[in-house]
C-alpha cells in the first residue's frame, strides 16, 4: 500500500512538473460599453437595437444594433482622446480636428467579431477597432517619419518591468534620478507609435505573451512607476539601451506589470 502510494505522488508531481503554465489575463480596462486591451491594443464596444416586425426584421435591427455601436463610439474616442492624450502630455493641444480623425479612422477600421439574438428581441453587435486609430495627436513631434531599418542584434525587443503596478497610458515618459528626460513619444518613429503607440502592456505575463510582443530574446530594464512616470538609474539605462536604441525608436517595447 506504501509503494502504491509513493508511486501515485511520482505520477502526479510528474503530470505537475509537465503540466503548462496557466496564461495570465490580458490587461483590460472597462467603461461601460467600451473594452481597452492594453496587451492587444485593441478597442471593443457594442450597440444594440430591438428587432421590428416583418421579414427584414433581423437583418434591419443590426444594421441600426451597429450604427448604435457606431453613435455610442464617437463619444467614447473623444473621451479617450482627452484623458487618455490631453491628460499625460505637456504642452500638447488637443484640438477637435485630432478627435475628429480619430473618429475617422475608427469609423474606417471597425469591424463586427460577434452578434448576439437576446430572447428579448434585442440584437447585440459587438465591434472591434484598433486602440492607436482612437488616438491621434496632431502636436506631437517624432524623432522620425519611418521606422528604424531592422538588423540582426541581439535583443529583439524591450521590456519595462516595473516593480509596482501604475496605469496604463498610450503615453509616458522615461526619467532618470534626477528627472532628466531619456525617452519619450518624440524620440519614437511616427509611423511606430501610429502601430504601436509605446507598447503593449501585461500584468504578470508569461513568457509566450511576452514573445509575442517583442521576441524571443528582450532587452530587461528596471523601471520604478512614480507620478505617471517611470524612473530608471541614467547609468543603467544608459549602458543597457547603448546600440539598441532603434527598439525604442520602433516601439517594440512592452510594459511589464507586478
Amino acid at each position: 500500500m506504501r509503494r502504491f502510494a509513493q508511486a501515485w505522488l511520482v505520477v502526479c508531481y510528474i503530470f505537475l512538473g509537465f503540466a503548462p503554465a496557466a496564461s495570465s489575463a490580458p490587461l483590460i480596462e472597462v467603461d461601460d460599453r467600451l473594452e481597452v486591451n492594453w496587451s492587444t491594443l485593441r478597442l471593443r464596444f457594442f450597440g444594440q437595437a430591438a428587432v421590428g416586425s416583418g421579414a427584414e426584421g433581423f437583418k434591419q435591427a443590426e444594421k441600426d444594433a451597429w450604427h448604435d455601436g457606431m453613435a455610442y463610439a464617437t463619444e467614447a474616442v473623444r473621451s479617450l482622446n482627452m484623458t487618455l492624450v490631453a491628460a499625460t502630455v505637456t504642452g500638447v493641444d488637443e484640438s477637435s480636428e485630432d478627435a475628429a480623425k480619430s473618429l475617422k479612422q475608427i469609423a474606417s477600421s471597425t469591424h463586427s467579431y460577434n452578434t448576439t439574438y437576446v430572447a428579448d428581441g434585442t440584437v447585440r453587435v459587438h465591434l472591434e477597432s484598433a486602440l492607436p486609430k482612437a488616438l491621434s495627436v496632431s502636436g506631437l513631434h517624432f524623432r522620425q517619419r519611418e521606422a528604424a531599418e531592422l538588423v540582426p542584434a541581439q535583443y529583439t525587443g524591450v521590456v519595462l518591468h516595473a516593480n509596482a503596478s501604475t496605469k496604463p497610458r498610450a503615453l509616458y515618459s522615461i526619467v532618470d534620478e534626477h528627472g532628466d528626460v531619456v525617452f519619450d513619444v518624440r524620440d519614437m518613429a511616427q509611423e511606430s507609435y501610429k502601430k504601436n503607440l509605446m507598447g503593449r502592456w501585461f500584468r504578470h505575463p508569461t513568457g509566450d505573451e511576452l514573445e509575442g510582443a517583442v521576441g524571443k530574446n528582450p532587452l530587461a530594464i528596471a523601471v520604478v512607476p512614480k507620478d505617471g512616470r517611470f524612473v530608471v538609474k541614467r547609468q543603467e539605462w544608459d549602458e543597457a539601451i547603448h546600440g539598441h536604441k532603434s527598439l525604442l525608436i520602433n516601439g517594440t517595447i512592452a510594459v511589464a506589470l507586478p
